[in-house]
């Protein structure tokens, strides 16, 4: 028997087409029941990211300069590592790299994802290969998530030595951009000025954009504690600035009031006026409010006490003026483009001497004096100070002076010298009265006391009998 007849029947009895007809429904079926189900063919091994921060360590700006987001990596088809941030920072003439990388590998069957032949752990080693560099850093951090790198801004109150020609480059628009992302700006500062003409002290607040590091801050890999050393360098000027403060929000400086004790000659005292300021590359840093200047006993000196207030800033508890704290017995500067002297701070927080100005009567006494210096000294003369009358002398007795002499016998006797003379002076002196005592010149003015006066034609020193 023929399978197929002529009529097309299979075995004579079935429609060849008939079949081939139910054959293709029965596919239909079965590959719809197969979806129904989800019966996928089976596939390859399953991939995850894992995000990880990579510390690439210091490089040559040259190679620096290439690392950029979207840096692609693709060792196979299952694995590929790309750049997802740079945080780029300045290390000495070099950069600091840090960047955050997504690593796409394979699960294997612990789940653990592998690239390039193992996880990626913290300490690993790995290699970004470009087409225009190639260079190597340690995993520092690694967790599922995060693209970017934890970058926060943080202000910092900076001190420095800068060239006299970089302070006059600094200013409040000073921006630092590594890799297209500004890393640091100039926020305000102050500028003092030095024992060398050509160096400045600069205080600095600094804006950072700085990178968590675990429990640690830092501005590259420079931790951001007190003490620290950070790095601001721009094309106008190499900052390296001592971290004094960390959160600050402007700059810490206010005004002080001191009281400066100094000597001076004649004609520095002359040029000396309350209002004078004291510049520094056209910054204020301190104005003389009062002036108070005695005779020393020399012709071309006097003895000053010159109320000052100070810029200061404020690192800790005490102020200080150009790395110099201000307390009692420092030694502060002032300069203008006239004159320039130092001071000892007597008093802070106060621009006058102690106590309350008054007027004393006092009597003084010169003791067994020449008649010259006797006669020198009479009622009418006054001692000025800056137009100032401090001294009115209203009375002078003159009498010979005492002396004893003793007899061939063995007595004694009081007799009148037969040259010198003793004076007695009534003087109207202005004086400060306070708690402590009552002071003439900045010095204690008491019985026994001995105080000199300046009337411009003499100079006398007297002892203190009554006040």
């Amino acid at each position: 028997m023929r399978l197929i007849d002529d009529d097309g029947n299979l075995f004579g009895t079935v429609n060849v087409v008939d079949v081939l007809v139910v054959l293709l429904v029965l596919s239909v079926v079965v590959a719809g029941f197969a979806l129904i189900q989800g019966g996928d063919p089976p596939s390859g091994p399953s991939t995850e990211t894992r995000y990880a921060t990579l510390d690439l360590g210091t490089q040559p700006a040259y190679v620096a300069n290439l690392v950029e987001e979207g840096d692609n990596v693709t060792p196979n088809d299952q694995q590929e590592l790309t750049v997802t941030d740079v945080y780029v920072t300045d290390d000495g003439s070099n950069r600091r790299v840090l960047a955050r990388v997504a690593i796409d590998g394979q699960l294997t069957d612990e789940g653990t994802l592998n690239y390039r032949g193992g996880p990626p752990r913290v300490g690993r080693e790995l290699t970004i290969t470009t087409s225009t560099y190639s260079t190597s850093g340690r995993i520092t951090a690694v967790d599922e998530s995060n693209p970017e790198l934890d970058l926060q801004n943080t202000r910092v109150l900076l001190e420095t030595t800068v060239t006299a020609d970089e302070a006059d480059r600094i200013d409040t628009d000073d921006t630092i951009t590594r890799n297209n992302r500004t890393i640091a700006s100039i926020e305000s500062f102050r500028l003092y000025e030095t024992d060398d003409p050509n160096q400045r002290r600069a205080v600095v607040v600094a804006n950072l954009l700085a990178h968590q590091d675990g429990d640690t801050l830092r501005f590259g890999v420079t931790p951001l504690r007190v003490g620290q050393t950070v790095q601001l360098t721009t094309g106008e000027f190499d900052l390296q600035g001592t971290l004094l403060r960390t959160g600050v929000s402007e700059l810490p400086v206010s005004e002080t009031d001191v009281l400066l004790r100094t000597e001076l000659d004649s004609d520095t005292l002359a040029q000396l006026e309350a209002g004078d300021e004291y510049l520094v590359n056209d910054q204020t840093v301190a104005t003389i409010q009062t002036i108070d200047a005695y005779g020393t006993g020399a012709s071309d000196r006097r003895l000053a006490y010159i109320g000052v207030t100070y810029q200061t800033y404020q690192p800790r508890e005490t102020p200080q003026f150009a790395g110099q704290r201000v307390r009692e017995g420092a030694q502060l500067p002032f300069r203008t483009d006239e004159y320039e002297f130092q001071g000892r701070v007597v008093r802070e927080n106060a621009l006058e001497q102690r106590g309350t100005e008054t007027t004393r009567e006092v009597t003084l006494e010169l003791e067994n004096v020449e008649p010259d210096v006797a006669n020198s000294v009479e009622a009418g003369m006054t001692e000025q100070v800056a137009g100032e009358t401090i001294v009115d002398v209203s009375n002078v007795e003159v009498e010979p002076a005492q002396v004893v002499l003793t007899s061939d016998d063995g007595n004694v006797f009081l007799r009148d010298h037969p040259v010198n003379k003793d004076v007695t002076i009534t003087a109207d002196i202005q004086v400060r009265e306070s708690a402590s005592g009552i002071t003439f010149k900045g010095t204690s003015l008491r019985q026994g006391e001995t105080v000199l006066l300046d009337f411009g034609t003499v100079i006398i020193r007297a002892t203190v009998v009554s006040v």
